[in-house]
């Protein structure tokens, strides 16, 4: 008997959007994809803002939703869940009670505290003069950033001295910005576990191992401009100490009445073997990373993300199926407006913030779209984006080189 068909509506837009969609579209039983944004081959972009829930209730209700996944902190600030929820949609993702704590940085970092799992040494003001002070005592380099997620593209800075940082909380408090988080500069091999929870288990979908830097000695310090998957640095004694670390977070907020549903991702920072401290927490993939974990996932994350609204996912799953590939991941940034990206026959390539125009897409200054390649080993997956990335021959494209090149496994 064939299966009913479906439509998923994404709350969203980016590579995070695009990369799930083109994942969710390969299952024969989905009838139609629908976003609030970006530029996909495998959704119907409809006009609603994120946080538009009366908007986006309404139009859920006309088209028949069968599930709702909303991917754009904003829509998860606003919250869709529960209102969603409340009018009897299905919708996977974790209310805003329950994922307050990954939307604002400071309160992330305290709810780390919280549960004594290793962060680095912060603090975190909103004057100028007390900033300073405490920069004053610091040991330098020092990570300033701004509390709230921003959508800036330059919302943290490694800062190595303290004119520097001075420099950059000018900056900062000249955008408006006033809520400051400062800590300490951790070196060592950035990495996220992510996992799929119920609320009340928790089981690891993959590793990724995290490019932070905008160039490959130095620049911006960002959410990450490529990555690999899975991890291979990360071993079992890491992955069991991450697993005590959710299940800790899990249980806090159950006991406050607010279990947290959905993907969750820890954000690490190995400093030598078996040793890492938590740096932050994220409410879904990033655009720099989510083609490329979701590549590797063998099960059908519809029938997850069900199993977890409804309840049946601790019966259900022990454990989600992954191949046995590898994946590779890179962000592409322009310094140039208006450059045409026409990419129609090229596979494995999100969009992030390009301009549309007359069903074209033109570059803007910054980040612009992810290029992800899987094979059978990082090296062949490392040389498929090299020959994507030289077929591409946009002479004005930026990106992480030694992402392409093979490194030592």
């Amino acid at each position: 008997m064939e299966a009913e068909k479906i439509k998923i509506l994404i709350v969203g837009h980016g590579a995070v959007a695009s990369a799930l969609a083109g994942k969710l579209k390969q299952y024969d039983y989905v009838e139609k994809i629908f976003a609030t944004g970006g530029v996909s081959p495998d959704t119907e972009i409809i006009d609603f803002r994120e946080d538009d829930l009366t908007g986006l209730l309404m139009f859920a209700l006309e088209n028949k939703i069968n599930l709702t996944i909303p991917v754009s902190e904003k829509a998860l600030e606003a919250d869709i869940v529960s209102f969603f929820q409340s009018n009897g949609q299905n919708i996977f993702g974790p209310t805003k009670d329950s994922c307050e704590f990954v939307l604002n940085k400071i309160l992330c970092k305290k709810f780390l505290y919280k549960i004594h799992a290793k962060t680095p040494k912060f603090g975190m003001y909103n004057k100028i003069s007390q900033i300073t002070d405490y920069l004053k005592s610091s040991s330098f380099p020092v990570l300033l950033q701004t509390a709230q997620n921003s959508y800036l593209e330059d919302d943290k800075m490694v800062c190595p001295t303290l004119k520097s940082a001075c420099n950059y909380l000018d900056k900062l408090f000249l955008k408006g910005e006033t809520d400051v988080l400062i800590e300490e500069f951790t070196y060592g091999h950035n990495f996220t576990v992510y996992f799929v929870t119920d609320g009340y288990s928790a089981i690891p979908l993959n590793t990724v191992g995290n490019y932070k830097f905008s160039e490959q000695n130095g620049g911006l310090y960002t959410d990450g401009v490529g990555c690999y998957c899975p991890d291979y640095k990360i071993d079992e004694t890491v992955l069991t100490k991450i697993r005590s670390i959710v299940s800790d977070i899990l249980q806090n907020l159950d006991n406050r009445g607010c279990p947290y549903t959905g993907i969750i991702g820890i954000e690490c920072i190995l400093t030598d073997e078996n040793h890492f401290v938590v740096s932050d927490i994220k409410s879904f993939f990033e655009n720099h990373d989510s083609r490329a974990v979701l590549n590797l996932c063998e099960d059908d994350l519809i029938k997850i993300f069900n199993s977890c609204i409804n309840g049946f996912f601790s019966d259900e799953y022990d454990a989600i199926k992954t191949n046995d590939y590898s994946s590779v991941s890179l962000t592409v940034y322009f310094d140039k407006e208006n450059k045409e990206l026409d990419f129609a026959d090229l596979q494995d390539i999100d969009f992030i913030e390009p301009i549309r125009k007359d069903d074209k897409c033109y570059s803007v200054i910054g980040a612009n779209f992810t290029v992800t390649k899987t094979a059978s080993t990082l090296t062949r997956a490392k040389k498929y984006l090299s020959d994507e990335l030289e077929e591409l021959n946009i002479p004005e494209m930026k990106y992480r080189k030694d992402i392409c090149v093979n490194i030592k496994q």
